[in-house]
């Protein structure tokens, strides 16, 4: 007895983690429908798995008394030598109402095995409050008791700063914001994010982790963490407001313990040590920011300056300076540095008249870091010329405003040569350049040489049979798609059908293994499998239940197929001469050639009988 509760022992701590033991996951959310002003009462989530991540709603017109407290519990139970655990998880809020009306709290959600998985929102009525009887009204000493503290504005903000208040049109600045607190802080969310007009910005927040640091403001020591950095592009010269973002966090605030003086029970059974702890929701909102834009001098600007603010290299290179007449060449512009490099434009070039300028490619390798967007841009022209000779390309230029030093700077490369081999007249039959450096085949070109198909006036593919039968088309197939496949699911549904359709099949596929045990000759096995193929034939042929399968029951139904009385009773035989030569003690003699063609010859003969 000892070794069987020890096995079943170790049954029930194995089964749970099978793989084929998930259920189904279930999230569900209660609270009561009705409450009147001021009363508090509990929100529960409940759900049946391990969760990995629970993330709240907001609760919008109600006060987080207390809350989340999680409880876990699992239970298990054998029935008819089956093993059954259920898990059971809660989260359990004490909930204030504030406000008369009619209040929605959303989904909340939580994350299982990497899938996540959302409850259903809780509707709930707040009725006016009724006046208290005398004998239940609360002494205010004890109200103020039972309603936590909320953390003061000292306690816990949320502050945004700018490295640059003052910057210039499209120049970039970083605005960090930074939660400050001296109060223990479980988790926070980012309820509302700034709104920023005027400005292009990019999230440059790095890590899960906030980075952590402390500091002391007013004589008052601060643990500080940095949960959001944005790079800041303005857009417009002018005063532009940024408004503030809002956080959402659940504070840990010290509570008195209600204890009774010089009570030893009260002091024995105190409980944990965190129960000297509330858990409370609070909300902080950022400062405004103002950003004074200052607009970019107009004073010796270049005219090759196209916006570019920051600070920039330029590299410019030509695959190719010796290359054959209408070969390809690749001349490649790359621009460095840190700034607004996704608003940057390929520079104006003046490509000679006779070389063919493709648009250039554009590719970037822009990163983001805490200190701002930086990396490169890189422009690729495809450049084929059209007349041989030396051929000069002007220049590259690159201008851009530097809010540093406070005025404009242009980098230069080239000019670049080219030296093509061959002329164009040679390859076009005395077709050459004329007097500009310009060639003929700018103003006549690509001159068909081949014959054109032509088409007789007046027959057009338009509104012609074709074009309706054509038209028609998938409209048909579609229809002959859906006919089909409906045809399909409704013989797919059909899992009798489908056994008695697919048991020739099956059976057939079961005699070519036996026959292949014949060839062996083992006798055991093949006798089994031919005992198996003529029970299972039965079985999907005439839609029976293995466990109704006898032969009384097979007689009984031949007879109602109508099935002759001397296949049956070879059918039956067949069965017989299986078992004996499986269980008697001189089976071994039965002949496993007879009995394969016997089997054989009266599944076929049945199946002829059946279809009629």
């Amino acid at each position: 007895m000892k070794t069987i509760a020890q096995t079943i022992l170790l049954l029930l701590l194995v089964i749970p983690d099978l793989p084929g033991y998930a259920t189904e996951v279930s999230f569900s959310a209660s609270a009561p429908s009705a409450v009147t002003a001021g009363e508090r009462f509990r929100l529960t989530y409940t759900l049946n798995a391990q969760p990995e991540q629970f993330d709240p709603p907001s609760f919008d017109g109600f006060r987080v008394i207390s809350g989340p407290s999680q409880s876990s519990s699992t239970s298990t139970q054998i029935i008819n030598n089956q093993v059954t655990t259920t898990v059971s998880f809660s989260y359990n809020y004490v909930l204030q109402a504030l406000e008369e009306g009619s209040f929605t709290i959303p989904r909340a959600s939580v994350t299982v095995d990497g899938k996540n998985h959302t409850s259903n929102p809780v509707d709930i009525t707040v009725t006016a409050s009724t006046d208290p009887s005398p004998q239940t009204t609360p002494q205010p000493q004890q109200r103020e008791r039972q309603e936590p503290a909320q953390p003061s504005e000292r306690d816990i903000f949320v502050r945004a700063v700018a490295d640059n208040t003052s910057p210039y049109l499209g120049e970039q600045l970083i605005i960090s914001y930074r939660l400050y607190t001296r109060l223990p802080v479980t988790n926070y969310s980012i309820e509302q994010l700034p709104a920023f007009a005027g400005v292009w910005t990019e999230n440059i927040t790095t890590g899960r982790q906030p980075r952590m640091s402390t500091e002391v403001i007013d004589g008052i020591r601060y643990n500080v963490a940095e949960i959001r950095r944005v790079a800041v592009f303005p857009q417009r010269a002018g005063e532009i407001r940024v408004e503030p973002m809002v956080v959402d966090m659940a504070v840990r605030l010290p509570s008195e313990r209600r204890q009774r003086p010089g009570s030893l029970f009260d002091e024995f059974f105190g409980g944990s040590p965190f129960d000297r702890y509330q858990t409370v929701s609070h909300t902080a909102r950022s400062n405004t920011l103002t950003l004074n834009v200052k607009p970019l001098p107009t004073d010796n600007r270049p005219g090759s300056f196209k916006g570019m603010v920051g600070s920039y290299d330029m590299e410019v290179s030509l695959s190719h300076q010796e290359i054959s007449l209408n070969d390809a060449a690749n001349m490649v512009i790359t621009v460095r540095g840190t700034g607004n490099l996704r608003m940057a434009e390929p520079p104006e070039i003046q490509f000679p008249k006779h070389l063919e300028v493709f648009d250039p490619q554009i590719s970037d390798e822009i990163q983001s870091s805490d200190q701002g967007i930086s990396g490169s841009r890189t422009f690729d022209y495809v450049i084929i010329p059209r007349s041989g000779g030396e051929t000069n390309i002007p220049a590259v230029r690159l201008t851009y405003f530097d809010p540093v030093r406070g005025e404009y700077i242009t980098r230069s490369a080239g000019p670049f040569t080219i030296f093509v081999e061959g002329d164009y007249a040679d390859r076009q039959g005395g077709i050459g350049q004329v007097h500009d450096g310009s060639y003929l085949a700018d103003d006549i070109r690509f001159i068909h040489t081949r014959p054109v198909p032509l088409q007789t006036a007046g027959k057009l593919f338009f509104r012609s049979s074709s074009y309706y039968i054509l038209l028609a088309l998938p409209v048909l197939l579609l229809v002959l798609f859906l006919v089909t496949r409906k045809k399909y699911l409704h013989r797919k549904a059909d899992v009798a059908g489908m056994r008695t359709r697919k048991a020739r099949k099956v059976a057939r596929n079961r005699l070519k293994k036996a026959a292949v045990l014949l060839k062996q000759q083992n006798r055991e096995a093949f006798f089994d499998e031919v005992f198996a193929i003529l029970w299972g034939y039965v079985s999907d042929r005439l839609s029976m239940p293995v466990s109704a399968l006898n032969k009384k029951n097979v007689a009984d139904v031949f007879h109602s197929k109508n099935v002759p009385g001397d296949l049956a009773e070879r059918f039956l035989q067949g069965l017989e001469s299986c078992e004996f030569a499986r269980f008697a003690p001189g089976g071994q003699d039965s002949p496993m050639e007879t009995t394969y063609q016997t089997a054989l010859d009266t599944i076929i003969t049945l199946e002829k009988e059946l279809r009629k």
